[in-house]
C-alpha cells in the first residue's frame, strides 16, 4: 500500500479510536463477508489517498450496495473539477 494510504488509514485511527475497520478486523474470521469489508477497506484508503492530494477539485464517493446485511457491491465513484 502506498504511503498516502497508510497516512488515510492511520488518521481514521487516530480521529476515530474505535474506527469500524478495527473493530471488523479483530473479530472477524476469514469468510467471504469479510472479504467484502476488506475490499471496501482499501477502497477508502485508496480513494482518501487519491482525492486528498494537492491540486485535486472535485467529488470522491464510496458506494456500498447492501443486501439482508451483507455488502454486495463495492462502487467507488471520482470526479475531479477542472479549475
Amino acid at each position: 500500500m502506498s504511503d498516502q494510504g497508510e497516512m488515510a488509514k492511520k488518521s481514521c485511527r487516530e480521529k476515530l479510536p474505535t474506527c469500524y475497520s478495527d473493530t471488523i478486523m479483530t473479530t472477524a474470521t476469514s469468510t467471504p463477508q469479510t472479504n467484502k469489508v476488506q475490499q471496501a477497506e482499501v477502497a477508502f484508503v485508496q480513494l482518501m489517498a487519491d482525492a486528498s492530494r494537492r491540486g485535486f477539485y472535485g467529488t470522491a464517493g464510496l458506494t456500498l450496495s447492501i443486501q439482508d446485511g451483507r455488502i454486495q457491491h463495492i462502487r467507488v465513484a471520482v470526479e475531479r473539477m477542472i479549475k
